[in-house]
């Protein structure tokens, strides 16, 4: 059993060293990496042009998973805290939409207009441009004081706060709506949800007209794209800063962090705090594309999709886990029914064969592969831990750390390990 793990372990050695390489030549090579950034950003401008209303949808929620993402990135991939309820802090940038950008709450005694803020008995609009710093000051506050708490915890223990608090926050939602058992006013819409959240105003840039309320999806692809880029030039510049170094040093060894005079209790709290900021910019792209908020958008298996999303792109690196939340969002809206609906017409054409084809054939056409998608990302999650534990892009710190750089080195690993399975 020794050898054969040895000889899988360097199979999937060689199988994977090409696309290593590839990627580690394409980091190297700084003209490579304008040429590949600025063919990206193209790719990105003229998409909606290429395809229809169904694509624009999916990349929109994409974005937005993007932007979760690397807000979890921060959390697990920098600071290397572990946050299960990371969906918690989505919810609260969409209710802080969802408050101040719908009818939901009226002021019947005044009422005043302006292009910024408006409130009468008809809700309260706050202008959509200042409700997204709004809400992401409100996730980080949120983020802040849920991390205060957890500051001496680590590892199973801190995984299991967060999966609390990710709980909490729907069943609040779900629980604060109108009769609820405290009496108070109706807080969050409970199971009626928030309706009528307001939509971003018309914009004109550059002579182009993006109307929100037109039809078309393409204005709110944009408007993720802008977020996203934003989102990536503010988390690039964070974790080349003073404290992206010391969350680098937290990440590796906290005790020796604290040695060198690094403020350990600042730097976690900065770390939940502007992880659940960006968490605050996707709720309120979600809510307003929307136009509703409901407390079962923000359960657990979004947090752990999420997870999945960083652990299968890379932990602590941008492109890659980009790529994984672009992966996963498309698996979750659309590949898995274009999978299902082509095990259904294969499944329609067996039906009328053998006794066993026959019985194959009628399982396959009732096969719906998006009620199992947890099952699916479990799995994946699985392959991903077994098979390239740095992810499919990995950053070069992690990289490092689990691969060696020479074959001399891996071999002495393959050497040690097989000692360690066969003592």
């Amino acid at each position: 059993m020794g050898r054969v793990g040895v000889k899988e372990r360097n199979g999937l050695s060689r199988a994977t060293a090409p696309i290593s390489a590839a990627m580690s030549a394409l980091g190297e090579r700084r003209e490579y990496q304008w040429a590949a950034l600025a063919l990206l950003l193209l790719v990105t401008l003229v998409f909606p042009q290429m395809v229809g209303e169904v694509q624009i949808d999916a990349a929109t929620e994409a974005e937005v998973f993007v932007l979760l993402a690397l807000g979890l990135n921060v959390v697990v991939g920098y600071a290397g805290l572990l946050d299960l309820g990371y969906a918690a802090f989505f919810a609260i940038g969409a209710l802080t939409l969802a408050w101040l950008g719908s009818p939901h709450f009226s002021v019947t005694s005044n009422s005043f207009s302006s292009p910024f803020l408006s409130f009468g008995p008809h809700g309260i609009f706050v202008n959509f441009f200042l409700m997204i710093p709004i809400a992401a000051i409100t996730a980080a506050f949120c983020g802040v004081l849920f991390g205060a708490p957890t500051l001496r915890l680590r590892g199973d223990y801190l995984a299991i706060v967060t999966l609390g608090f990710g709980e909490i926050v729907p069943r609040v939602m779900q629980n604060l709506g109108p009769g609820n058992t405290f009496g108070w006013p109706d807080i969050t819409g409970g199971v009626n949800a928030i309706v009528g959240i307001e939509s971003p105003p018309t914009v004109n840039i550059f002579g182009i007209h993006g109307n929100f309320n037109g039809g078309s999806l393409a204005p709110w692809y944009y408007l993720g794209l802008i977020m996203v880029i934003v989102t990536i030039i503010i988390i690039r510049n964070l974790r080349e800063s003073r404290l992206g170094r010391a969350w680098a040093a937290i990440r590796e060894d906290e005790i020796a962090a604290a040695h060198m005079g690094i403020n350990i209790t600042r730097t976690r709290l900065l770390a939940f705090g502007l992880g659940a900021a960006f968490s605050g910019f996707g709720g309120v792209l979600e809510a307003s594309r929307l136009g509703s908020v409901f407390y079962t958008t923000f359960s657990f298996n979004v947090s752990i999709t999420i997870l999945v999303m960083v652990i299968l792109g890379g932990m602590g690196s941008m492109p890659g886990v980009i790529l994984g939340a672009i992966i996963m969002s498309y698996l979750n809206l659309l590949w898995l029914k274009d999978i299902s609906d082509g095990i259904n017409s294969l499944g329609a054409r067996l039906e009328s064969g053998p006794s066993f084809i026959g019985s194959l054939g009628n399982w396959m056409h009732n096969v719906n592969l998006q009620t199992a998608s947890p099952l699916l990302f479990g799995i994946i999650l699985l392959a991903t831990m077994l098979l390239r534990p740095q992810g499919i892009w990995p950053s070069r710190t992690r990289a490092r750390e689990l691969k060696p750089e020479t074959a001399e080195l891996q071999q002495e690993e393959n050497a040690e390990l097989y000692t360690a399975r066969t003592e």
